[in-house]
């Protein structure tokens, strides 16, 4: 939907070059432990900004074009980042959950009238 968008506003269009991410990246990335996810989110981060300067500084088509790949690059970056940390977030909840478990439920505390 995206692209037809560009197509109507631009009545040009825009030739997608997605690359397909080798399922190896992506493993490595997995992991990978938290400091070198956040690194990942911000080297996508400054590659849209340089994009995003170049094409300020010379407003050319390929400029756009480029600013527009980063943008979808650092959003997908983002989106896996972002289930990464959900996946580490629940793995250490199951794991404090189990933990509790085997020490047993906590003696309920007296009461006193």
């Amino acid at each position: 939907m995206f692209y037809w968008l560009l197509q109507r506003v631009l009545r040009r269009g825009f030739r997608s070059k997605r690359g397909i991410l080798r399922l190896g990246d992506l493993a490595d990335l997995a992991r990978a432990d938290a400091s070198a996810w956040f690194l990942t989110q911000e080297k996508a981060r400054l590659e849209y900004l340089a994009a995003k300067e170049e094409y300020e500084s010379s407003r050319t088509w390929r400029a756009f074009q480029r600013t527009l790949e980063e943008l979808l690059q650092l959003q997908s970056t983002n989106a896996v980042i972002q289930s990464l940390i959900n996946e580490h977030t629940l793995e250490r909840l199951v794991a404090n959950s189990r933990r509790s478990d085997e020490t047993g439920p906590e003696p309920a505390a007296r009461r006193c009238a």
